[in-house]
């Protein structure tokens, strides 16, 4: 037998042996080398020479999805993070992530994305995904919290981006979970207990981080530990919020932690009522007309305070002498903290909101306006408390039913149509709001994809530990789902500004993306595949993504 010895070329591992022999004639030995085989990088066995024909058991696995989607998590150090953070259990965490965005399934069936795909193979799984690892992965994650706040930390530094969204959802449960389901205010409609999930998206609506709650918690209670959390994470942007948190002891609690930032009111507040009042007036000035991401607006901009004392907090402006109670609501004012409060028209919105009055007036109208219904209070009473609000009933001596419409409620309505109120941090520019603004949905956005998308809108343990290990993992599938879609919003902006030319991946969603990259499969068995042909919308995804082009036919999975 003679010596093994083992060359690399081009980051694969090939087996040689070398004997000697002596030849007559010749004074020294020659050594004759044998090709073995190369090395299998998984196994550490030599794959026989010949074993390099096709072999008779082949299997076809999805290739593209898991080949993008791989590209994707390293340019955002996904596996990096998980590393430090999740040691000995980060690639089954990112896998697992993996194949939910490939294939919404329960977590039970997880393990058929996976040994259907080169999930395995790319990042080197031992074992397979089955039930019963996903059960104890979900229990081992869910229960380390340090981990999963150092896992969100490490998000946090990597975010460029100064806006911070955080938005409230709720998921129903079936079961107790432990105490954390509750009830409360299901957002889904459902009459089931739930838990709740506060969310951090960045500027780009990339999730950064997530805390489960009980679900009694409410909007507007949430936000005071929450900051103080992320603030721990070492979040420091300005943090951009939809209606719910406007209170006014929530607003002064941003101000006194020194936080920049931007909120979403629903002018419920007698004094956001009165500004919005003042403004229609204000906004006659032609300087109220301003213009922002080229459309425009009318604004008028007022400062805001938010006064406490023993009964609490309130919104306080400063108001005219002649106003009822001036002098002591004008010190109240004096001494409060301030803020910046914007009340904003927008042309567009102002249709849109008076399309949607008519509308559901309309079909209230068109359903019972001279019908005959046995019990008018009760049939009116369950109109939803939108359309009451703008429609009134009689009955005539006939019993026969005649919807009205409110006069001041649609003068109201017009008024008011357009107009929203936006209240920012002192210092807040109008472009600097505006462009806050722009990006409070992101958050919700990022929900929908969770709940819609990769089927979070169900809890499906009763452990908590579990559930929130689920969440988990769905929030890194929700990490790379949401930066493929920013990725493909941002090539159609390209195309429709005219710096990119119009391609097959123009206008498509994810799951179309994904649909077409399933079309690329990996055909072949242990250390020998080769890829099935490539369509021109694998290339252009490929191309978009950052990847060469890849060919079809034979090829050495690394």
């Amino acid at each position: 037998m003679g010596t093994r010895y083992y060359m690399e070329r081009n980051g694969r591992r090939y087996a040689y042996e070398a004997t000697s022999k002596r030849v007559p004639g010749k004074k020294n030995p020659v050594t004759k080398s044998i090709y073995l085989g190369r090395v299998d990088p998984e196994t550490g066995k030599i794959i026989p020479k010949q074993s390099r024909q096709r072999p008779e058991d082949e299997h076809a696995k999805e290739y593209g999805a898991v080949t993008v989607l791989d590209a994707v998590q390293k340019e955002m150090g996904l596996l990096e993070d998980l590393d430090e953070t999740f040691p000995g259990l980060s690639r089954n965490i990112l896998g697992a992530a993996m194949a939910q965005v490939i294939d919404i399934t329960s977590f039970n069936d997880i393990h058929y994305i996976v040994d259907g795909s080169i999930i395995k193979e790319r990042l080197k799984l031992r074992g397979s995904l089955s039930p019963a690892v996903m059960s104890d992965l979900s229990k081992d994650v869910g229960s380390s919290f340090s981990s999963m706040d150092d896992f969100f930390r490490a998000r946090v530094a990597r975010a460029d981006e100064p806006l911070l969204t955080l938005d409230l959802t709720s998921v129903s449960s079936y079961s107790k979970m432990g105490g954390w389901a509750e009830w409360g205010h299901n957002r889904d409609g459902e009459a089931l207990k739930q838990t709740n999930i506060a969310m951090v998206t960045d500027g780009e609506g990339v999730p950064l981080a997530f805390t489960m709650l009980p679900g009694s918690i409410a909007d507007s209670t949430v936000l005071n530990s929450t900051v103080e959390y992320l603030q721990g994470l070492g979040c420091n942007g300005r943090l951009v919020m939809d209606r719910g948190f406007e209170s006014a002891a929530n607003v002064k609690g941003l101000i006194d932690r020194g936080i920049s930032f931007t909120i979403a009111s629903n002018a419920r507040a007698e004094p956001v009522k009165k500004l919005m009042s003042m403004a229609i007036k204000d906004m006659k000035s032609s300087d109220a007309f301003r213009r922002h991401e080229g459309r425009s607006y009318k604004v008028a901009e007022y400062e805001l305070g938010v006064f406490e004392d023993d009964e609490g907090c309130e919104y306080v402006i400063h108001v005219p002498q002649s106003h009822k109670g001036s002098r002591e609501i004008n010190q109240r004012f004096l001494e409060a903290q301030k803020m910046v409060a914007f009340v904003v028209y927008n042309p567009r919105k102002a249709s849109d909101d008076i399309d949607s009055v008519m509308e559901a007036v309309e079909d209230t109208e068109l359903k019972y306006e001279g019908t005959r219904p046995r019990d008018p209070a009760k049939t009116y009473a369950q109109l939803p408390a939108f359309i009451r609000r703008y429609v009134d009933y009689e009955v005539d001596d006939d019993d026969v039913m005649h919807i009205i419409r409110k006069q001041n409620a649609f003068a109201f309505a017009d008024n008011r149509a357009g107009m929203f109120v936006m209240l920012a941090s002192q210092g807040t520019s109008w472009e600097a709001m505006m462009s806050s603004y722009d990006v409070r949905d992101w958050v919700e956005k990022a929900f929908d994809v969770y709940k819609t998308d990769l089927d979070g809108s169900r809890s499906r343990t009763g452990d908590p530990d579990r559930a929130r290990g689920r969440m988990f993992i769905k929030f890194v599938a929700l990490i790379m789902r949401i930066h493929m879609q920013n990725a493909l919003r941002q090539h159609d902006e390209e195309v429709l500004a005219g710096e990119r030319k119009k391609d097959t991946v123009n206008g498509k969603t994810i799951d179309e993306v994904l649909r077409s990259l399933s079309t690329l499969m990996a055909i072949g068995n242990t250390g020998d595949w080769r890829l099935t042909a490539v369509s021109k919308n694998v290339r252009e995804i490929f191309a978009l993504f950052g990847l060469k082009e890849p060919k079809s036919g034979v090829f050495i999975l690394s």
